[in-house]
């Protein structure tokens, strides 16, 4: 059983996160907490259409009453555990606090897509959410539709900790019946890299014992980034998976000039996990 955060603001695109969190509880049993976080500002500009809403306590309530209507809704449309949380101040400082007291296994976030940031397609405040949490984040954009995830892509870069990541992932989506294609893209294919892919291979398919494995070496000239977009769209891919690491690839997919041209970011979720320490 998973415990899920997800971030509310009431938006499409945070909608849409719920709507895929409680898709994944149907199938991995467990929680769903629903979080808003806001200031005085900021929670004033969510309800301009409420015109007595002038007090802070009266904003408060007024969120509150909405996360429980939520809440319930979700309960009897998805029939899952559904509860929610209101917290002021700083959305990541909120989220990783929450998490580390919590217990909570993913964090499931909304993206708008394209045009939520002039710089990013993913979102400069999910890019920080990533860049601080302290358990796994799935960022779902606005366009994403749960229909399971029947392909799923993990990048590697052959990392030691690959292994552990992967036996996650396995746990992750074990009730999905999912199969994993584990690509590692290079600039080059050469003999090095394909002794590195074989023994590497064997060990993870002996070590994780799952029989929906599939492992591809793809070379690509261009950036690794978009050799691995061409990749998941060859495979049909439903979920990209990645490891945070520091001086990665990811720091590279999720920059502001990568991800403007990688459209698949736009449409499909991405799960991070986040390097074991």
């Amino acid at each position: 059983m998973d415990n899920i955060l997800c971030p509310v603001d009431f938006s499409p695109y945070s909608l849409n996160a719920l709507e895929f969190a409680a898709n994944i509880l149907q199938v991995r049993k467990g929680n769903l907490t629903l979080m808003h976080v806001f200031s005085e500002k900021e929670f004033s500009n969510a309800i301009e259409s409420e015109k007595d809403a002038h007090s802070f306590t009266d904003m408060k309530d007024y969120a509150q009453h909405k996360l429980r209507v939520l809440a319930d809704e979700t309960e009897r449309n998805f029939e899952v555990n559904c509860d929610y949380v209101i917290t002021v101040g700083d959305v990541n400082e909120s989220i990783n606090k929450y998490t580390a007291k919590n217990d909570i296994d993913y964090v499931v976030m909304g993206t708008q897509g394209n045009g939520y940031n002039k710089e990013t397609v993913i979102g400069s405040r999910t890019i920080r959410t990533v860049d601080t949490s302290n358990v796994p984040v799935m960022t779902v954009p606005i366009q994403a539709q749960f229909n399971g995830f029947n392909s799923v892509v993990y990048a590697s870069d052959y990392s030691k900790h690959d292994r552990v990541t992967l036996q996650r992932l396995v746990s992750f989506i074990y009730n999905f019946k999912s199969r994993i294609k584990v690509v590692h893209v290079s600039h080059s294919n050469n003999e090095m890299n394909e002794q590195t892919y074989e023994r590497f291979k064997e060990e993870l398919s002996t070590f994780l014992g799952y029989d929906k494995m599939s492992y591809y070496l793809k070379e690509y000239k261009s950036d690794i980034s978009h050799g691995i977009e061409e990749f998941v769209n060859e495979q049909e891919g439903e979920l990209l998976v990645l490891l945070k690491r520091k001086r990665n690839f990811l720091e590279t997919l999720l920059s502001s000039s990568v991800s403007q041209e990688i459209s698949y970011l736009s449409s499909h979720p991405l799960l991070i996990f986040l390097e074991p320490s």
